[in-house]
């Protein structure tokens, strides 16, 4: 990508030791879109899904060959593959210096703390070097955020509805597990870690041009 990111975890402060410790919590996607939709910060139905189609019209044809509309039809209709492989996501807040970007405060229902990752190509070799060890496929990257009545083809866990584009998500995805939660140890990450209260991020989001940091 061409434009600079500085990523941060917004966690609650009694899971901040195991995340600096490169425990790094990672869930399945059915565990998203199966969560409380109270949950505003976390739950997304739609989390998993893999395709998605526009349907402007379903007929079946009669008798006489002349097509019938078939009334009741929701568009988009949303499919989902199954299992998937057992992923495993790990979602980070990235901040950008993009000319559009800004902090939006509904990111603080994450937690009170903000981990701040100041060198993210560092965080991601390492994560990439775990993951090789443990035998397991890692990609990662932007989530593109998408209209939920425009798009038509391919989804997959990069790509979300654009409800949730303020939360400005940048992910890790873990193929080959056995379905559930995991604790993915990368090693101790403080050296390249920052604390701050989550309500401080507005902040460094102010400061985005002097993001020094790129992606790879």
């Amino acid at each position: 990508m061409s434009y600079k990111i500085l990523l941060a975890k917004i966690i609650l402060s009694c899971r901040a030791k195991d995340f600096l410790d490169g425990n790094l919590y990672m869930n399945t996607d059915a565990y998203f879109a199966a969560m409380d939709a109270d949950d505003i910060a976390r739950a997304d139905k739609d989390e998993g899904a893999d395709e998605i189609l526009q349907i402007k019209e379903i007929a079946i044809a009669n008798k006489n060959k002349k097509w019938i509309p078939i009334g009741g039809v929701k568009s988009p209709l949303i499919y989902r593959r199954g299992n998937k492989e057992g992923i495993n996501i790990l979602c980070m807040y990235s901040i950008t210096n993009q000319d559009d970007f800004h902090f939006d405060e509904r990111n603080l229902n994450f937690g009170d703390t903000a981990i701040v990752i100041k060198d993210a190509k560092e965080f991601i070799n390492r994560f990439k070097s775990a993951a090789k060890i443990a035998g397991r496929r890692l990609l990662h990257g932007p989530v593109e955020y998408i209209d939920k009545n425009k798009h038509h083809g391919q989804m997959g866990p990069f790509k979300k509805f654009n409800n949730y584009s303020y939360q400005s998500e940048f992910r890790f995805v873990l193929f080959g597990g056995n379905g559930g939660a995991i604790r993915f140890p990368i090693g101790d990450i403080r050296d390249i870690s920052l604390i701050y209260s989550s309500s401080e991020l507005y902040k460094l989001a102010r400061t985005k041009n002097n993001l020094t940091k790129k992606d790879s």
